[in-house]
């Protein structure tokens, strides 16, 4: 299995993973905007895209109005017949190599709760606090698991409730 960078990535792409697919991420029911992920990562099998993984530099807030930098991690998706053979944990792990060369102090995803162990494992954390985000309508508490990881030594999240600035990721 190959990891490859997507700098081109799009409907067609996504498609070859989702393959039908309905609701693939679990969370069509929310009815949430999503950003679009300035970057995109996949894996690649027998010359068959079978994962992604994009993201995207962003800013939050915290309740006392510090911003905070960030790359939000998201549209992560293993296509279903490679599910439980390590593809996401690859997946993952190579996306972080990626979002630690932008320089921000922070990556953050957002998540159903049965996905939260599976992060942890790669050294994310969950939110404690209530985090915000934007949607075409105005402000939601994100009803997801909001989780974060340090791109940077010795970074944390800053305790209390956080703004995103913008739609999710």
């Amino acid at each position: 299995m190959d990891l490859i960078d997507l700098p081109e990535f799009g409907p067609d792409d996504y498609a070859q993973i989702e393959d039908g697919e309905p609701d693939p991420f679990g969370t069509d029911q929310l009815g949430i905007s999503w950003r679009e992920k300035s970057a995109h990562l996949g894996l690649a099998h027998n010359g068959r895209l079978i994962g992604h993984a994009g993201w995207v530099p962003t800013r939050a807030r915290t309740t006392t109005g510090t911003p905070v930098g960030v790359v939000g991690l998201g549209s992560v998706l293993v296509h279903r017949e490679h599910r439980g053979a390590g593809v996401g944990r690859q997946l993952v792990s190579g996306a972080m190599t990626r979002m630690r060369e932008l320089d921000k102090p922070l990556g953050m995803l957002f998540c159903r709760p049965p996905r939260v162990s599976f992060y942890e494992s790669l050294g994310w954390h969950a939110v404690d606090g209530t985090v915000t985000v934007d949607q075409p309508a105005g402000p939601m508490v994100m009803p997801l698991v909001t989780c974060w990881t340090p791109l940077m030594d010795e970074v944390y999240l800053p305790d209390g409730d956080l703004r995103v600035e913008g739609l999710p990721f």
